[in-house]
C-alpha cells in the first residue's frame, strides 16, 4: 500500500488541496489507513506549534513592521 507523503498531509491539512481527484483519493486513504492518519495528527500539532510559536515570537511580517516603526518613533 501506497502512503500519503508528509507534504501531501501538510497540504491537506493547510486546506491546500481542494481539486475533488486529488482530494478524494486522499480523504479515502486516511478512512482506511491508521498509520497515514496517526502520520497526519503529527503533522497537524507541528503546523500548530509553528503557527503558535510565529504569533508568540513575533514573526508575523506585519506586527513585526508594526513594532519596528513604533520603536522607531518613540
Amino acid at each position: 500500500m501506497s502512503h500519503i507523503s508528509d507534504l501531501d498531509l501538510e497540504r491537506y491539512y493547510l486546506g491546500m488541496v481542494q481539486e475533488e481527484d486529488e482530494l478524494s483519493p486522499l480523504e479515502e486513504h486516511l478512512l482506511a489507513c491508521a498509520e497515514c492518519v496517526e502520520r497526519a495528527v503529527s503533522i497537524q500539532d507541528y503546523v500548530d506549534a509553528i503557527r503558535a510559536g510565529s504569533i508568540k515570537g513575533g514573526y508575523d511580517l506585519e506586527v513585526r513592521a508594526e513594532r519596528e516603526t513604533s520603536r522607531k518613533s518613540a
